[in-house]
Order: structure tokens, then sequence, then C-alpha cells
């Protein structure tokens, strides 16, 4: 199965109040959770130090999130737990995310509009994902499409990867984390790249998938 790989620019209503009070903050997604009670949870990093009043004081007008539900400070970078409003949930596309098939490979967002790097499994899903935003009459552009099997990259990441997962695929192989019986726990792989054990897990579970669908995977279902 070919991967599309694309990026998109989007003009999307979740933490855009809080943003445009806090112009110089950039937001990166790094999970999102759909709890048992329908309720939509997302950690997301926040770097931008010189405005954090600014920015706590947007969240607390912010009609798509809830006040924060954990505010942890890393290394001057803080990870925060928000939980979605109902309109906040209306505006969210994870759940057609979730029912595609869609991996989110890098998502962040300032006061400009979030900018989403997906892997589509299809055309379809593709267009399902850009017909969500149409359908609510938000501006979206198609900046990048790439075959997942021509993609090429100079960085490092030529096989779709983002930075950040490379980094915790490394570091997994670097700390023995792979080994058996394992060297290293995920606990300790988090205090290594300096994020939460589950932020570790869906880190490196995210770069697995995406390395084995961009690589071995296509390859496997060569003609």
């Amino acid at each position: 199965m070919a991967m599309l790989l694309a990026t998109l620019v989007i003009d999307y209503p979740i933490l855009r109040e809080t943003l445009s009070r806090a112009p110089n903050t950039k937001v990166t997604w790094e999970q999102s959770d759909l709890t048992r009670d329908d309720t939509h949870q997302m950690l997301v990093w926040v770097d931008g130090d010189d405005e954090v009043a600014a920015f706590d004081a947007g969240l607390e007008v912010d009609p798509t999130v809830k006040t924060p539900l954990q505010v942890v400070d890393l290394d001057g970078r803080r990870l925060y737990q928000l939980e979605l409003t109902d309109d906040g949930q209306r505006a969210s596309v994870y759940p057609t995310v979730i029912e595609a098939g869609d991996v989110l490979q890098e998502v962040t967002a300032t006061h400009e509009g979030w900018r989403f790097r997906v892997a589509f499994p299809s055309e379809e899903a593709l267009e399902g994902f850009h017909a969500f935003f149409v359908d609510q009459d938000l501006a979206v552009e198609l900046q990048q499409l790439h075959d997942g099997r021509e993609l090429t990259n100079d960085s490092g990441s030529q096989y779709g990867i983002t930075d950040r997962q490379r980094e915790a695929l490394v570091a997994a192989v670097d700390a023995g984390y792979l080994d058996i019986p394992r060297s290293c726990s995920l606990a300790e792989l988090g205090q290594r790249l300096g994020i939460s054990p589950n932020a570790t897990s869906e880190r490196f579970r995210r770069g697995v998938e995406t390395l084995i669908e961009n690589t071995v995977y296509p390859d496997a279902q060569s003609p």
C-alpha cells in the first residue's frame, strides 16, 4: 500500500483565539485521546517563553478548549494537557483521521494557522480530510503532495518520519530499548527525550508505523 504524504495549511479553529493573543507562540501537537465518555483530550508542546501569560490568558477565553488539566515545564518547553469543549470537538478533524486510518506525522500551529503533515492511505482518505474543512467553510491549502515510495529528503527524514520520531527511534536503539532483554525502560527512554512515557510510546509507535509503511510494506505490496 503506497501512502500519500501531504502538507496542508489550514485555518483551523482549535486554539485560534489563544494563539491570536500570543502571536509569537508555536504549538506542536503531540497526541490526542478519545476517552470512553466521549471527551477529546490532547497533549501539545508550547514554545514561546515571553508569552506564557498571554497564552494562558487566551486559554481562559478560548471557546474550543477547557482550562488545562495539567501543565508540565520541561527544559524551557511546556507540555499542556487540554480537553476540547463541545465546540472544539465539533471542529476537530481527529475522528475523521482515526476513521480513515490517516497518520498525523507532524502538526504545528501559530497565530497564522495550523500546518498538518499527514500520511494518507488512499486518495479517498485525502479527499475526505480536505472535505472536512471545506464543509466547515475553513480555508485549506494543499502545499505538498508526494507518493510515499518516492519521497526523499536530505535531512534524514527520507522515509516520511519527522525529526522527533527519528530522534526517538535512534534513542531507542542506542539505549537498548529494543534489546532482549531490554536494557532501557520506556520511562528511561522518555527521560532521554525529555517527554512523558505516554508521549514517548506514541512518538515511537508513530515513527515505527510510518517507517514500515514507507519502506518494507510498500515494497512487499509491489507487483
